[in-house]
C-alpha cells in the first residue's frame, strides 16, 4: 500500500504554530477567563478536566484533601494546573502559548496560588530529578515535538513512590484514523474558512467554542502522535518507570466497535521504585515513542473494507490535487467527515447515528463513493 502525498503536512515550525492553535484557536481561549462561557448555548459541554483529575487521583489513591504542598508537574492549557493549585498543591506549568502562561500566573497571583507557569516547550526545559509527587499529562503526550524524549525527562523528575498520569491517542482508533485522513487535506492557508464555516455550522456562529476548538486541534496542531500500548510500556519500563494500573488491551485497531472509543488501552498509570537517573544517551535508539503511527499508512489493516477506504481517501487525494475538486468542497468534505467520529453531541450528530445504525466502515466508503461521483469537476 503507497504512502499518502500530502499537499502541505501541517508539521512546521512546530512551536509557533502550536502556540497559535492553543493560544489562539482552541482551548485557550475558552479556559483562561473562568468567568466567560464560550458554549452559552451549548451549556451541557465541557472539557471533563475535574473529571478526569478526581478518576485518577482515586487510582493514584490520593485524596483532594491531601493535594495541599504536593509537587506537581502540569503541562497545557492551564486548566489542570488550576485544579491542583486551589486545593493546595505546589505546581509547575509549561505551556507553548504566551497567552495561556501569562493568564494563568495572573490567575496565580490574584488567588494567592502556588503556580509558576513558564513559556517554554518543555524538551528544551530542565526538570529537577526525583523532585515531582505527581505528574499529570492529560492531552499532551501526543502533540510533542518528540514524544520519549520529553517522557525521559518526565520519569526521571518523579519522586520514588510518585504518581504519575500518561494519557495519549491510541493508535487503532477509528476517530484518529478519520483525522489522520483529514489531515491529508489540509494546508495552512484553509485555517480561517474551516473555523468560520465550522462555527456557522455547529457552534452557533461562536468561533471560540468547544465543538471548533476540536476542529482548529485535531485539523491543524503540528504534532498528532498515536501510539500503539505497547510501544508506550516499553518505553516506560526501559526508562526506569513501574506500570501501576494500566486496563489492558493490545488490539491492532478496531473500526467497527459502537462505543466512542473503540480500542482501550490508552490511559496509563506509572510510578517508580528508585531514585535512579537514566541517561538518554544510553536508550535513545531503543526508543519506541519518538514518533507515532500514522493511521493510514503505519497500521497494517487486514480488512478489505478499511483498505477500500483508504484507497478512496487516496483518489480524492489525488484529484485534489490534479484541481478536479475545489477548495470549498474539500473542506465540506472534512468538516462533513469529523462528524463520523468526533462531533459536538454524539447523539444529534446524524452522520455519527447512521454509520453507527450501519456500520462505520460501510458507511465511511458510501460517503466517500458519493463524494467522488457528485463533485469531481468534468
Amino acid at each position: 500500500m503507497n504512502k499518502f502525498s500530502p499537499l502541505h503536512p501541517i508539521k512546521k515550525d512546530y512551536e509557533k504554530l502550536t502556540e497559535l492553535v492553543y493560544g489562539k484557536l482552541a482551548w485557550g481561549p475558552l479556559f483562561r477567563d473562568e468567568k466567560t462561557d464560550a458554549n452559552k448555548v451549548l451549556k451541557n459541554l465541557d472539557n471533563n478536566a475535574e473529571k478526569y483529575i478526581l478518576e485518577s487521583l482515586e487510582i493514584m489513591k490520593i485524596k483532594v484533601k491531601n493535594l495541599k504542598n504536593l509537587k506537581v508537574l502540569d503541562i497545557g492549557t492551564g486548566r489542570h494546573a488550576r485544579f491542583f493549585a486551589k486545593h493546595g498543591a505546589i505546581v509547575d506549568h509549561f505551556d507553548l502559548s504566551k497567552d495561556n502562561v501569562t493568564n494563568l500566573n495572573k490567575w496565580a497571583k490574584k488567588n494567592k496560588k502556588k503556580i509558576n507557569s513558564a513559556h517554554a516547550n518543555i524538551n528544551h526545559s530542565k526538570l529537577k530529578n526525583n523532585y515531582y509527587d505527581i505528574i499529570f499529562l492529560a492531552g499532551v503526550y501526543q502533540h510533542i515535538d518528540i514524544p520519549a524524549f520529553a517522557l525521559h525527562k518526565f520519569i526521571n523528575s518523579l519522586k520514588p513512590k510518585g504518581k504519575m498520569y500518561l494519557g495519549f491517542y491510541r493508535s487503532g482508533e477509528f476517530k484518529f484514523f478519520i483525522v489522520d485522513a483529514i489531515r491529508e487535506f489540509m494546508t495552512i492557508k484553509m485555517i480561517k474558512k474551516i473555523r468560520s464555516i465550522n462555527s456557522i455550522l455547529f457552534s452557533f456562529n461562536e468561533k471560540n467554542s468547544y465543538a471548533t476548538s476540536r476542529v482548529m486541534d485535531d485539523f491543524f496542531v503540528p504534532r498528532k502522535h498515536c501510539f500503539h500500548p505497547k510501544d508506550v510500556i516499553s518505553d516506560i519500563k526501559l526508562l526506569n518507570g513501574e506500570i501501576f494500573y494500566f486496563k489492558k488491551d493490545l488490539r491492532d485497531y478496531c473500526h467497527n466497535s459502537k462505543t466512542y472509543f473503540s480500542v482501550g488501552g490508552d490511559r496509563i498509570y506509572i510510578t517508580k521504585k528508585n531514585d535512579k537517573i537514566v541517561k538518554l544517551s544510553k536508550v535513545k535508539k531503543k526508543l519506541q515513542t519518538v514518533k507515532g503511527k500514522n493511521q493510514l499508512h503505519d497500521v497494517k489493516y487486514k480488512d478489505p473494507k478499511i483498505l477500500r477506504n483508504i484507497f478512496l481517501f487516496k483518489s480524492i487525494l489525488k484529484k485534489f490535487k490534479d484541481k478536479k475538486i475545489s477548495e470549498d468542497n474539500i473542506i465540506s468534505l472534512c468538516i462533513g467527515l469529523y462528524q463520523f467520529t468526533r462531533p459536538c453531541v454524539l447523539e444529534e450528530s446524524n452522520y455519527y447515528q447512521e454509520a453507527l445504525r450501519v456500520g462505520r466502515v460501510k458507511m465511511l466508503s458510501a460517503y466517500l463513493e458519493n463524494f467522488l461521483k457528485n463533485f469531481v469537476l468534468d
